[in-house]
């Protein structure tokens, strides 16, 4: 190859570098910015069955999701008991399908790939996205526009035979690096801490990189490797020394176990009222995320938009959620 050939060969790849640097695949918008003088209301949109918007999310956001669907459509929602142990809400109605939009949630990163993809059109998530997603976004030449619609808690979970009430954030750092290993050497019994984790990119477990890892590496644990968050608090409901974590909205609502509680951090244990005050030193946000080129007339759209309206955060509330607001 000729010295011209070098050059253009190197000027292309600067370029491309130059355009991989420039794109930002996410968009993180104020959700108090005001869309218009007029706040749109549930009959505004006429939205029904038939145009509802492909919806996915987290795991923990399905209650929401369907809630929301009831709502639209003016159909009672209720919580379901479920052979598994978790509850989910779901229409009042004997057969809904065919008179309910077809709502399905991947978990997380599934839900982000969806999006992604093209193959949702909103999903409700709990963290924004990971590398990976924002890596695929890139690729796919797609950018993300995400927006706060609640506040949700990051939490640790210990069975209730555990004395520990309460951990430092740099104990809990040193529980996961494998630094401390021993109950009593945090007031408790003389008992090997067994402390689980979450696969890679599932929400908790990237919450649990950002939150409290901050850089620090994992103790590699394979035998303590969990897959679902239900499982994982499974677990810990059935081992006196495990430790483990979640979103408070999942703990609470979705997956709740007598014999497990909440654990405090640095003195303040996670409720409905130190999450909306934000005193929980791991509260967090739940987020609406579209393709930021939807189309502004689409259903997906417009319900993302309504979701910061004082309607669209009452339903919030309803749903167990604390408002964004």
């Amino acid at each position: 190859m000729g010295k011209s050939a070098w050059v253009i060969t190197i000027v292309i790849l600067l370029c491309m570098i130059s355009a991989c640097a420039v794109f930002n695949p996410l968009n993180v918008r104020d959700p108090n910015l005001p869309q218009s003088d007029d706040e749109i209301t549930r009959q505004d949109m006429e939205i029904v069955t038939v145009n509802y918007p492909r919806v996915d999310g987290s795991s923990s956001t399905f209650p929401l999701s369907m809630l929301i669907g009831c709502h639209f459509l003016q159909i009672p929602c209720v919580w379901n008991d479920w052979l598994d142990g978790t509850r989910l809400m779901l229409p009042e109605v004997t057969d809904y399908q065919g008179a309910f939009p077809e709502i399905n949630h991947h978990g997380t990163h599934g839900s982000y790939e969806n999006l992604i993809n093209r193959e949702a059109d909103l999903i409700l998530v709990a963290r924004l996205p990971s590398t990976d997603e924002l890596n695929l976004a890139r690729l796919r030449g797609v950018q993300l526009e995400t927006v706060p619609i609640a506040l949700d808690a990051f939490v640790f979970v210990l069975n209730t035979e555990n004395p520990v009430v309460n951990l430092g954030m740099e104990e809990i750092r040193r529980i996961y690096t494998g630094e401390l290993t021993n109950w009593k050497e945090l007031g408790g019994y003389d008992a090997p801490i067994q402390p689980y984790r979450r696969n890679d990119n599932s929400g908790s477990e990237e919450l649990m990189r950002e939150l409290v890892m901050q850089g620090q590496i994992t103790i590699e644990l394979p035998e303590n490797l969990i897959t679902s968050m239900v499982a994982l608090i499974d677990q810990v409901s059935l081992d006196p020394n495990g430790i483990g974590y979640s979103v408070y909205y999942y703990e609470q609502f979705i997956a709740p176990k007598e014999n497990l509680k909440l654990m405090g951090v640095d003195g303040v244990v996670p409720s409905g009222e130190t999450i909306r005050t934000r005193s929980y030193p791991y509260t967090t946000e739940v987020y609406a995320v579209i393709r930021e080129d939807l189309d502004k007339g689409s259903s997906a759209y417009k319900l993302r938009d309504w979701l910061l309206t004082d309607e669209g955060q009452a339903v919030v509330e309803e749903s167990g959620y604390v408002s964004s607001k």
